[in-house]
């Protein structure tokens, strides 16, 4: 076999030198896929651009179309790729890889032994029941190994577990072992025949479950080496005694794949790898899928091995099944024959058997001429030396021929489906942006929204701080009277008299008893008097001080006014319970966002101090200069005192009656002159609110700062429209990312056909 082998090998060498096209084409279109997921992604849930902040069921028909023409492209796209990888696969294999396969008791355990000197410990066989389990790469080799890819926990449920639940319509497949031991599966009821005939796989998800203890262990994804000795419970179902008995023992259905080594004692092709597949139509779900779908990757040509049969047809409708999924597996192959060989297994059955069979293949398979379609291969697959003349150096002759051709074809094939592919997406790409403006477009769209955001933000704060500003010129130019004011004076005068009435302070009993120890002790009314009045004097001051409580209110208001106006216009910037922690908290903010000309106005506001010692008391100060001993006789201009009283009894309640009417005057004086001042309140706090205003709105700075305000805070204050706004200019930006992407993909191809050319 000295020439197969040379044309074997200059096969993988033609084969390597196709990898850096193919490996462009796939980068190419994971490029394309991954810029088409995105797309995809942005356009959940967005809204067309040209309609930010409105509503339109235009648009969102819009976006419902360009998603299913998406996911159009999107299925187009990974079909190409999965196509691309495929041919990668076969390209960058150092093996010709010959899959055996075949429904069950046709003898490919049998031929697989007879070709590469395994025993059964390695490739079971059986006469009964279904014997490989698993599917598993036949290597020749200088050394004898078996590689076991185990399941991980994920891929077993998801593999093994899944499709059961699928073909028995059971919902919530297991997500974790513990969930499949712990899951109460139906049995088989006689009294549900419409379910009878799920009663196989039924069984067969039970036994899973119930041996789950004995491959659990397994399923850890790893790469397990081992020797070829005790291999069998791993790549091969229990024995019928063994499933007789109840065995619960079922290590295979951890094992995803194996490869197993060893030389083959009858060929010199070191690049041989024989693949075992386990036989079509058995009970197993989704098996022939299953084991079918990876045939691209992993196959170059199929023996498809057919057996006489003394108790059925001895080609029946599950070869016909098992062609056609080895027809769909060939891909871009042109000819069927050239990927599928049948093999008629002798098997020690009667010659008239084997001339009924080959007769129904010339017939039913080749259209009655032999070789018509496909290549019939005859041997017996027991006998190596057999299989060795009449099978494997023919078809490695015929395939050493034919492969050259074949790669050709997938090759062909898979930069054609490329370039359709290209091409439809070139098609419909200007319809996705037919009506999308480009980025360039968007890209001045945000900066706009946000200037007009801005805008309107900086209007609405005028507008709440106007309608305060207002209110406070309205009290300031009397129009009405501050009841509020005018109350809480009233209420100080009447504290004052209560006070006098009460002894001033001290009760009239013992400030009378004060008042005897201490004038006839002193000779003299002058100095009990003399304390008295200052001490009158200072009292009432404090008492009338008792407004600042009311003046603090008043603060207080305006802060939450003041604060109520932000929080219409920017409620999520305005934090705080009181007025005036939400303007402390928005001066921050505002410091942070570099806004110092608004963070400054804001502070000078909340600097602003309206008390009674400050802004009323100069003004009632004369009012209270009449509690001096001495003073100015306003008609003479000679100094007077002005209480004189005899240092005795009758001194004592004299001095009492004249101290408590000069109190009530001097009280009812500063009350009256206080309620004169009633606008200075509001005079203070417009004046103080009107600068705010002016600073905050009317600065020069003022625009410029609101603008830094906005664009720090844009996604709080307005999320819906630049998410909106984003979201749009995203798409088109991954629109126009594609449509590059694409371009030069067909520019790649188009400069490599012309360089083929």
């Amino acid at each position: 076999m000295g020439e197969v082998a040379g044309r074997i090998e200059a096969l993988v060498a033609a084969r390597h030198g196709r990898l850096g096209e193919i490996d462009a084409e796939i980068a190419g279109w994971s490029e394309a896929e991954d810029g088409l997921s995105r797309l995809a992604q942005s356009l959940d849930g967005a809204v067309d651009h040209q309609v930010v902040g409105f509503s339109s069921g235009h648009a969102a028909n819009a976006v419902t179309d360009h998603a299913v023409a998406l996911e159009r492209l999107r299925g187009e796209v990974s079909a190409t790729l999965e196509d691309l990888r495929a041919a990668r696969s076969r390209f960058a294999r150092p093996t010709i890889n010959i899959g055996v396969s075949g429904k069950a008791r046709v003898g490919k355990s049998t031929l697989l032994q007879s070709i590469s000197g395994l025993t059964d410990e390695q490739i079971p066989t059986g006469p009964d029941v279904p014997v490989t389990a698993v599917r598993s790469r036949i290597m020749q080799s200088d050394r004898q190994r078996a590689v076991l890819h185990m399941h991980s926990v994920e891929s077993f449920l998801a593999d093994v577990i899944a499709p059961y639940h699928r073909d028995l319509g059971l919902d919530d497949v297991p997500r974790t072992l513990e969930e499949f031991r712990d899951r109460g599966y139906p049995k088989p009821d006689r009294d549900a025949p419409a379910e009878h005939s799920n009663n196989a796989k039924l069984l067969t998800l039970l036994g899973m479950q119930e041996s789950l203890d004995s491959y659990a262990g397994l399923l850890d994804g790893k790469r397990v080496e081992r020797s070829l000795e005790g291999l069998r419970p791993y790549i091969a179902y229990p024995t019928s005694e063994e499933a007789v008995a109840g065995t619960t023992y079922r290590p295979h259905l951890a094992v995803r794949e194996a490869v197993i080594e060893s030389p083959f004692p009858r060929s010199d092709v070191a690049r041989l790898v024989i693949v075992d597949l386990p036989g079509l139509g058995e009970v197993v779900a989704d098996a022939d899928e299953r084991h079918v779908r990876n045939l691209r990757h992993d196959v170059d040509a199929v023996l498809l091995v057919v057996r006489p049969s003394s108790t059925a047809a001895y080609y029946g409708d599950s070869d016909d099944k098992a062609l056609k999924l080895l027809d769909r597996a060939r891909g871009h192959v042109r000819t069927p024959g050239d990927y599928v060989y049948f093999v008629i297994n002798h098997g020690g059955e009667a010659l008239g058997r084997i001339d009924v069979l080959r007769n129904q293949l010339r017939s039913w398979v080749n259209a009655g001429t032999d070789g018509g379609f496909y290549e019939v291969l005859e041997t017996n697959a027991i006998d190596p030396d057999a299989v060795h003349q009449t099978l494997l150096l023919p078809m490695l002759d015929t395939l050493s021929r034919t492969l050259p051709k074949m790669d050709d074809e997938v090759f062909a094939g898979v930069m054609a489906r490329a370039g359709d592919t290209a091409r439809r997406i070139d098609e419909a790409l200007p319809l996705l942006l037919a009506d999308r403006a480009d980025p360039a477009e968007l890209a001045h769209q945000a900066p706009e929204l946000l200037q007009r955001r801005a805008s309107e933000l900086r209007w609405k704060v005028d507008q709440g701080l106007r309608e305060v500003v207002e209110g406070l010129w309205r009290a300031a130019h009397r129009e009405g009277v501050d009841e509020r004011y005018t109350d809480a004076v009233e209420a100080v005068f009447n504290e004052v008299r209560e006070w006098a009435e009460d002894g001033f302070g001290l009760g009239t009993a013992r400030w009378q008893e004060e008042a005897r120890l201490s004038m006839p002790t002193e000779r003299a009314a002058s100095p009990f008097i003399v304390e008295e009045m200052h001490r009158v004097r200072v009292e009432v001051t404090r008492r009338f001080r008792a407004l600042d409580g009311f003046f603090h209110e008043q603060l207080a208001r305006i802060w939450n006014q003041i604060a109520a106006a932000f929080r219409g216009a920017c409620e999520p910037l305005v934090e705080g319970e009181s007025g005036e922690h939400a303007l402390r908290n928005l001066e921050a903010r505002l410091r942070r966002s570099s806004c110092s000309v608004l963070a400054d106005a804001v502070n000078d506001l909340l600097q602003t101090r309206l008390d009674y010692r400050t802004h009323l008391h100069p003004r009632v100060r004369e009012e209270l200069d009449g509690f001096n001993f001495e003073g100015v006789d306003p008609d003479t201009g000679r100094h007077s005192v002005a209480l004189l009283v005899p240092a005795d009894e009758t001194g004592v309640e004299l001095l009492e009656q004249q101290l408590r009417e000069r109190i009530h005057k001097a009280a009812f004086e500063t009350m009256v002159a206080l309620q004169r001042e009633a606008v200075l309140p509001a005079l203070v706090l417009y004046a103080a609110v009107k600068q705010f205003e002016d600073e905050l709105i009317l600065s020069g700075d003022s625009r410029r700062e609101f603008l830094r305000l906005a664009r720090s805070h844009r996604d709080v204050l307005w999320p819906d429209d630049f998410r909106q706004l984003d979201a749009a200019t995203k798409q088109a930006q991954d629109l126009a990312e594609l449509a590059r992407t694409v371009s030069e993909a067909l520019a790649r191809r188009a400069r490599r056909g012309g360089e083929e050319a």
